[in-house]
């Protein structure tokens, strides 16, 4: 492969890019920032590669980016081990310039690449790890790749609170602050209706899997509350996938005729599901730089947040917060917002676009290449 430096006007710098299970129309965050960034790169001048999972990727290519996938094998309860070690063998096959991992994870293996003589970026993406789900084998394997973080080329935080925490971990020159962005939305369809249930009655919306970090089972007591407290007619959607885990469980026995549990739904039919909510919530209690709410204000809908501080990073009215530990806070804030929504929508102009976010990454592509552009 032609180094950074060849003449050869053909040349594309490479990125091979491992965290993300597949493009597109894959739920997760480290999935949606891969399809919306990757595509813009691509079509930039780079050769784009992403590496998902076998049965979640579905196609050779998609907008310019390949598509290659991992076979789907389970090591120690998870997919994600055999996954990273094949990814290293892809990256010794193809050689790229830059590996971009797409998540804490997938930053296990960072020292192998490094000991390929490869540029590594890492975007760190959110610290899950730290609710309950995780043992203690995977919170060390975790604690792992966050201390390998100071050995990366360079480390995009996508909240002010996740680089102050890698900060108070002593990795500060190579981390770069990059927010998600808003989305340009799709025309409206009317796909959200299966989803729903088929007919038009109000609802609140959450969007996000259904896992302990989510913080669902506290708003879910929360509107209950707010139900009896109001009487008002009102249900509570959860659009996300589930798994049978005790969590997952958990809520399942909480769902009824006013709480619903969607599973994974589409983009066409979330599209229409932020259109039509009387308000959206998000009330996790570990987060990063969260897709879901910047995709509820670029569909301008009111909207409530647990008030951690990668919430609190997107700079809104201290109204829009609330205690994410408190049921009654949240049934006080789910009313308050149904009573005057305005005051609890944002501004779509005071955040990033994609094409914002893939030129602050493009620049830092080209700083490790040495190919800084005037």
């Amino acid at each position: 492969m032609s180094t950074a430096s060849s003449p050869d006007e053909s040349y594309r710098p490479s990125v091979l890019v491992v965290g993300a299970r597949g493009i597109p129309d894959v739920e997760g965050g480290a999935e949606k920032n891969a399809e919306m960034l990757f595509p813009i790169i691509a079509a930039s001048g780079f050769r784009v590669v992403v590496l998902g999972l076998h049965g979640i990727i579905r196609d050779g290519s998609f907008r310019g980016v390949e598509l290659r996938s991992a076979p789907n094998r389970r090591i120690l309860n998870t997919d994600k081990l055999f996954y990273y070690l094949y990814a290293l063998s892809v990256a010794r096959s193809l050689k790229p310039d830059i590996v971009h991992l797409q998540g804490l994870g997938a930053s296990l293996f960072l020292w192998a690449y490094k000991l390929m003589g490869t540029r590594v970026v890492v975007r760190y993406g959110s610290v899950d790890y730290l609710g309950p789900k995780w043992g203690l084998i995977g919170r060390l394997g975790f604690l792992a790749a966050e201390y390998q973080t100071r050995f990366a080329d360079a480390v995009i935080a996508v909240a002010p609170a996740l680089a102050r925490r890698l900060g108070a971990r002593g990795v500060h020159e190579t981390v770069h602050l990059i927010p998600n962005a808003l989305d340009e939305p799709p025309p409206a369809s009317e796909a959200w209706r299966e989803a729903a249930g088929g007919d038009d009655a109000p609802f609140i919306l959450m969007v996000g899997r259904v896992s302990a970090p989510k913080n669902i089972h506290r708003v879910i007591e929360g509107f209950r509350l707010f139900r009896e407290r109001t009487g008002r007619d009102v249900r509570l959607l959860i659009a996300g996938g589930y798994q049978d885990e005790p969590y997952g469980r958990e809520i399942y026995a909480l769902r009824g005729e006013d709480v619903r549990l969607l599973g994974y739904c589409t983009r066409a039919q979330l599209e229409g599901l932020y259109r039509r909510c009387e308000l959206f919530i998000n009330s996790s209690v570990y987060e990063g730089s969260s897709n879901a709410v910047l995709e509820a204000i670029s569909r301008d809908c009111p909207l409530i947040l647990s008030g951690i501080p990668e919430n609190r990073d997107f700079g809104l009215p201290d109204q829009v917060y609330f205690n994410p530990l408190d049921p009654a806070a949240i049934a006080e804030s789910i009313a308050a917002a149904l009573a005057d929504p305005d005051r609890f929508r944002a501004p779509p102009s005071d955040f990033l676009r994609w094409s914002d976010v893939a030129a602050k990454t493009i620049a830092i592509y080209h700083s490790l290449l040495g190919t800084a552009r005037g």
